[in-house]
């Protein structure tokens, strides 16, 4: 068995002790079959084939024609997974082929496509992010999960199906162990209250992973006490940018706060009010994105409010937006026309019109400066993801 199925000799024994009448088959009669339906039939291949048996061994066990067939042929054909599709389904939770096509399986498609208002096609989308879902009670676990969502956080049944779309893994979270007591943070404790709650928890679902002592209080005290935005504007922040929630106050929080308050001058009180009134700049990158853009706005327009740029020009792309306009105002002997703020509100078209120049132009040199922006960056893997984060090129 363990050259057969490729599980080593480790792998074969660890299968034998977790399932124990798998020593009673014969390896060329039952095992041979079943482990050949998953290679072939299935379409799991041999690493695939090992990794649902390790997985879960209990596989080998299922009759071909009453367990393995039938809900491989469920997926594939009545949840039009494909064969690929369900591959890697069986692959990431092979328990699946242990439960029944019409007691297990088909009713938690019947329960999401129908009763929740997601349709086949958003049940699939559910399943595919969080095959987990389909091991599930409906009873006991779903169902409870969505009237909680719907009615205490007040998403309404549409507002947890569209959430539940977006963050399927909130259906294998506790609701008394972990999603009600970030419910009760944001709504009680930072003050919220149940609308503020539900708009925090739509934006951003991964709040409800995050830890309320370790993670989320830390985060509300930095902004309330350090920053001096008290409860209040912290409430307004986080309204604003509930992913602040998940960033490290050492390692992105802090250090951005820092380079505002020292770096550009803002200070303290300044650097407050820049992120209450752009509380994205919190996710904003300042080696890739932030000081790039303040350096080269400050060279061509010295005399403009630091933070009237940090708010209203660190969204917009530098090298798809701010470079080629200020290098076809100066072609055009227009430099100094525009005011930084308005070079980067105004629209392709109207900028175009403006200056007195064709689209076709416009978009030359905006391709040209994407070009040289590239060629400066470094490698893939050299760092550099947070550049793009927020920026806005149209």
């Amino acid at each position: 068995m363990a050259e057969e199925a490729g599980l080593g000799r480790a792998g074969a024994l660890k299968t034998m002790d977790r399932v124990p009448h798998l020593r009673n088959y014969s390896v060329e009669g039952k095992l041979a079959r079943r482990h050949a339906f998953l290679v072939e039939e299935a379409g799991l291949g041999w690493a695939g084939a090992a990794k649902a048996i390790t997985g879960d061994p209990k596989v080998l066990g299922y009759s071909v024609r009453k367990n393995l067939r039938p809900a491989t042929r469920f997926l594939v054909e009545e949840l039009g997974l494909g064969k690929d599709g369900a591959a890697k389904l069986i692959t990431t939770l092979p328990q699946v082929l242990g439960l029944s096509v019409d007691y297990n399986l088909a009713p938690k498609v019947r329960y999401l496509a129908e009763d929740l208002g997601l349709g086949r096609d958003g049940a699939v989308k559910v399943i595919t992010r969080f095959p987990s879902v389909l091991s599930m009670s409906v009873e006991n676990n779903i169902a409870p999960k969505v009237r909680y969502l719907a009615e205490e956080v007040g998403l309404g049944n549409a507002g947890a199906a569209k959430f539940i779309t977006k963050c399927p893994q909130v259906l294998g979270m506790s609701v008394d162990d972990n999603i009600a007591p970030k419910v009760r943070y944001l709504a009680e404790e930072l003050g919220l209250g149940r609308a503020g709650t539900a708009k925090v928890i739509t934006k951003f679902p991964q709040v409800l992973g995050l830890s309320v002592e370790d993670n989320m209080a830390p985060k509300v005290r930095y902004l309330a006490e350090e920053l001096g935005l008290g409860r209040a504007g912290s409430a307004k922040v986080i309204t604003t940018f509930p992913q602040v929630l998940g960033l490290s106050v050492e390692d992105n929080i802090a250090p951005k706060v820092r380079y505002l308050a020292e770096e550009l001058g803002l200070g303290r009180a300044g650097t407050a009010k820049v992120i209450t009134k752009f509380p994205p700049v919190l996710g904003l990158s300042v080696e890739d994105n932030i000081g790039p853009k303040m350096r080269f706005l400050s060279e061509h327009f010295p005399d403009t409010d630091v933070a009237k740029m940090v708010r209203n020009l660190s969204p917009r792309s530098l090298a798809g937006r701010l470079v080629p306009r200020v290098r076809l105002l100066q072609r055009h002997s227009q430099a100094g026309r525009f005011a930084a703020t308005t070079i980067g509100r105004l629209t392709d078209e109207t900028f175009c019109e403006k200056v007195g120049i064709t689209i076709e132009e416009y978009n030359d040199e905006v391709a040209a400066c994407v070009r040289e922006c590239a060629e400066k960056q470094p490698s893939p893997g050299g760092g550099g993801g947070g550049a793009s984060a927020g920026e806005i090129d149209g």
